[in-house]
């Protein structure tokens, strides 16, 4: 189904440009030197042409442009009309054995030689192939700075164009290849033929696939020819011990269209992911969607259109939906492919799957950007280790980078989120236990932490049920009855985080930072174990409440009266809780979050609302003023 859906996949063309695509076993390969040729077969100079500029990131190495391609096996497997300089020119280096390269050479003569025999009406190749039989290559003088491993083209011609784009050569090579991929390389050997276990239709069958995926494209490849989609070229290699691919009758067309599709999508940014240790790819048949867009950047319109589509649909799906959404995620062993996840569903299943994302991990922080909805890479950013700035306010710094060494964020995290997005299943547990070890160790929890701790709770919620028993998940913004003795207990904590920093601020300026707050001290242990936090908070909050009643009493009977309030929720719930387990542990977390995000959304709208104001005696309100007011 895999190759089905990939020989069906049709890469979008752009307008004027059809005849740009690459013809069938071409790929586009940057050629290091240009070998002219005069249109009688001569040497038009016996310098070769540097094609490589520095300057220029694309042509770095060489200028690009189609050449013949295909996967090489072991033995000499020259390349028509653009290839290697031991194939073209049989130039070795010190390092290299020269009997071994002439067959290379000589390869590529025979080839040449081929394509001429069977184009006598083309100029271009007869030109070439005399150029080679006269021996004229001969006297093409070495460049001090060729390696073996350069790539040589030949021009040919007064306009010194690419032999490459003739069409002579172009059909050669496409017989070519059907001649040593589909069993016809041997003596006395046509080739196989039968149906196509991929399109149904018959035709020729290949031996081995002719190309190979780019070994850029394919994290864990450490072959630069490249990595195998499909291989059987050993006896171990298949179920009934025959080498290549006879038991898998897999027609040229098919192999040469499945491995083409697949490499425009691994190269396409909005249709492929990079995961660290693999490479994530989405397509879809039929009716076009954007996923990359809709996680990176959520729409919260394009979010409630969705949700209409998913609740409001025109009833039942058919069983052969044939709007399809595809995905798949390979990395490599040394030059194969290894096919890490393979999704096949209707789109339909996918917009209800990406509806549920978004409401499970919704959440409503301090400003409630995009509804509340966040985009993916802020959720992987979160991940990682928070690296606070010092002589800060606590709150202020960045997550380590993606590419940073230390950033201590899990592997394949961007690929398990994705995952979780697409497919609709619970967030892995490890990455659910890495996040709390993260809070607790780095003591910082903003909106994507949440967000994600949230999002683990309503997966695990819903996907294990214990005994029947409803638990209690939290929403996206503060639940103001919860009773939950986890949820109520983090509130606590934020509420006597609160009272600290109104305390502090007593005789002191806005500039002035304590050296450790109570959350720099407890918050980690309080997370594992709330009970000698809030005890200690308890005793500590008197003290501090007297400090601001001195000079706020209002600000401080309200403080006051919010702690009793929570401390009334968690003595009818069960008293204070003890140690935690992984979910009552997020609980904590999140009732925290909430409880600290909502006093700071109140406190801005306040002082919103008094700057808006003006004041009785015509001066401007404070914003220390405004934030007290906010306590009620």
């Amino acid at each position: 189904m895999l190759l089905q859906r990939l020989v069906a996949y049709e890469p979008p063309s752009i307008p004027g440009f059809e005849d740009a695509a690459l013809p069938p076993f071409f790929r586009e390969r940057p050629m290091r030197w240009g070998l002219r040729i005069t249109p009688d077969g001569r040497l038009r100079s016996p310098h070769l042409i540097d094609l490589a500029n520095p300057a220029d990131r694309q042509a770095k190495f060489g200028q690009p442009g189609p050449a013949p391609y295909l996967a090489r096996s072991s033995g000499f497997s020259p390349l028509l009309g653009a290839d290697g300089i031991k194939y073209v020119l049989g130039w070795t280096d010190d390092k290299s054995e020269p009997e071994k390269f002439a067959g290379y050479h000589a390869a590529s003569i025979a080839l040449v030689a081929a394509w001429a025999a069977s184009a006598s009406a083309d100029p271009v190749a007869q030109a070439c192939a005399r150029f080679f039989t006269d021996g004229h290559h001969h006297a093409v003088l070495q460049p001090e700075s060729w390696k073996s491993t350069d790539s040589v083209v030949l021009l040919v011609g007064a306009d010194g164009h690419w032999v490459t784009e003739e069409p002579t050569l172009r059909a050669f090579w496409a017989r070519e290849v059907q001649r040593r991929k589909a069993g016809g390389q041997a003596k006395n050997r046509a080739g196989r033929s039968g149906i196509c276990l991929v399109c149904g239709q018959s035709g020729v069958l290949v031996d081995r696939f002719p190309l190979q995926l780019p070994q850029r494209l394919v994290p864990g490849c450490n072959q630069p020819s490249g990595a195998a989609l499909v291989s059987a070229n050993k006896t171990i290699h298949t179920y009934d011990f025959t080498k290549n691919l006879t038991v898998v009758p897999i027609c040229l067309g098919c192999a040469q269209r499945s491995v083409a599709n697949l490499e425009y999508l691994l190269d396409d940014s909005s249709h492929a992911l990079a995961c660290g240790d693999s490479r994530m790819t989405w397509w879809t048949i039929g009716r076009d969607f954007d996923l990359h867009h809709t996680v990176e950047k959520p729409d919260p319109q394009q979010i409630v259109d969705m949700v209409n589509r998913v609740h409001h649909g025109a009833g039942a799906v058919p069983v052969e939906d044939p709007d399809r959404f595809c995905s798949l995620t390979i990395s490599g062993n040394t030059s194969r492919v290894m096919i890490r996840d393979w999704i096949d569903m209707p789109l339909t299943d996918l917009e209800a799957n990406l509806t549920a994302w978004f409401a499970d991990h919704q959440m409503h922080g301090i400003s409630n950007d995009r509804g509340g909805y966040l985009p993916l890479v802020r959720l992987e950013l979160a991940t990682g280790r928070w690296i606070a700035t010092r002589g800060g306010d606590g709150q202020s710094g960045e997550y380590a980078r993606f590419e940073a060494r230390n950033a201590q964020r899990p592997d394949g995290v961007r690929r398990q989120l994705l995952q979780t997005a697409v497919k609709g299943v619970a967030l892995p547990p490890a990455v659910f236990s890495h996040l709390l070890t993260r809070i607790r160790t780095d003591g910082h929890v903003d909106d994507p932490r949440a967000a994600l701790l949230r999002l683990a709770l309503v997966r695990r919620a819903r996907h294990h049920p214990t005994d029947g028993r409803s638990l209690f998940v939290p929403g996206p913004g503060l639940d103001p009855d919860s009773h939950d003795p986890a949820y109520v207990a983090g509130r606590i904590f934020a509420q006597l985080e609160t009272i600290q920093y109104y305390a502090a601020r007593v005789g002191r300026g806005k500039e002035d930072r304590l050296n450790a707050t109570f959350a720099d001290r407890h918050l980690a242990g309080a997370i594992a174990n709330p009970t000698i936090a809030l005890i200690e908070g308890q005793k500590l909050a008197q003290p501090w409440l007297k400090k601001i009643g001195r000079g706020q009493p209002g600000v401080a009977v309200n403080l006051r009266r919010q702690l009793s309030d929570l401390f009334d929720l968690l003595d009818g719930a069960a008293g204070l809780p003890g140690r935690a387990q992984l979910d009552e542990q997020a609980r904590f977390i999140l009732g925290y979050h909430h409880h600290r995000a909502d006093s700071i959304r109140r406190g801005m709208a306040a002082n919103a609302a008094k700057t808006s104001t003006p004041s009785p005696a015509g001066a401007p309100a404070s914003a220390d003023t405004a934030a007290d007011d906010s306590i009620v």
